[in-house]
This record gives structure tokens, sequence and C-alpha cells, in this order.
């Protein structure tokens, strides 16, 4: 009898301690981000951030981006699938007006790397793009390790491309 109370006492702790870690998760609202929520987000992960009208062709008045920077980089967090004022996913995207690399180089890039989709406008612009859903299911953790792989990856692409 005292075996089995042992037993299942053990198995309760071993199973309370299988969720521990999971109850520090700090769930993304249901619907997304708020435009106001991802600039308080990179203000508490030490980064700069303005919210501004989106100027990008086919925008709406009422829609905004959040701008921010790092490591010398400037870039926008774009929004999507918004509805009653939350987006269930952004979009990080750097651009530049011009670089020494070349289409081809450009492709090799999509070609060799994942998470950073590259390409070139027609006006000679050169931007890298990330998206990522932060809805249904998202957590800031999640959020987190995207911003963390946005600032690796930027990094490493800035250099490819000669920026």
């Amino acid at each position: 009898m005292k075996l089995s109370i042992a037993v299942g006492a053990v198995a309760a702790v071993l199973t309370l301690g299988a969720f521990a870690g999971t109850a520090n998760a700090r769930d993304i609202p249901s619907g997304g981000l708020t435009y106001e929520e991802v600039a308080s987000w990179l203000h508490a992960s030490g980064y700069p951030a303005t919210i501004k009208p989106d100027q990008s062709d086919g925008a709406k008045p009422e829609e905004r981006i959040v701008s921010s920077s790092i490591d010398g980089v400037n870039y926008d967090i774009y929004f999507y699938g918004c509805s009653a004022g939350r987006c269930d996913s952004i979009q990080y995207a750097a651009g530049w007006p011009s670089s020494p690399g070349s289409l081809a180089r450009i492709n090799a890039w999509n070609t060799e790397k994942r998470y950073i989709r590259a390409y070139t406008t027609s006006s000679g612009q050169y931007w890298a793009e990330y998206d990522i859903d932060v809805s249904p299911g998202g957590t800031y953790e999640q959020l987190d390790h995207t911003l963390t792989r946005w600032r690796s990856i930027i990094g490493e692409y800035k250099t490819y491309m000669g920026f």
C-alpha cells in the first residue's frame, strides 16, 4: 500500500514538473498582435520602435507599420490578416536603394538560405523579408526567437550582398 502511494506521488510530481515549463509561456492574444503591442515588445527587448502610416503601394490609409533598427539595419514590420485591430501575421522587411550585388547573387541566396526571402524591384531597390504567423497559438517566446533569427540572418544578408 505504501509503495503504491509513493509511486503515485512520484508520478504526480513528474507530471506537474513536465508541465511547469509550459506554464511560463506568455501567449499572444487571440487574433494576434496590435501595432502598439509590437512597438511595446520591441521597446522591452531594447530596440527602438515607431508606429507610422504604411506608405507602401496598395496600403489603406488606416494601416500602420512599426519601424525599428537592429545592428545598423533599419527595418519595418508590416501587419497582415488584421481584424478588429489585431493581426495574425507580421513581416520583417529591410530595403536598400542599391547594392553591389547582382540578381544572380539574390537567386543564390534564395536557393541556399532559409527564412529571409530576397528580391530586387524594377527600380533597383533590394529587399529582404521574413514572414511569421503569430496567431493562433503564438507566444512571446516564439516572437523573441523570430527577432533573434531576424537579427542573425539580416546581418548575414547585409554582408553577403555587400551593403
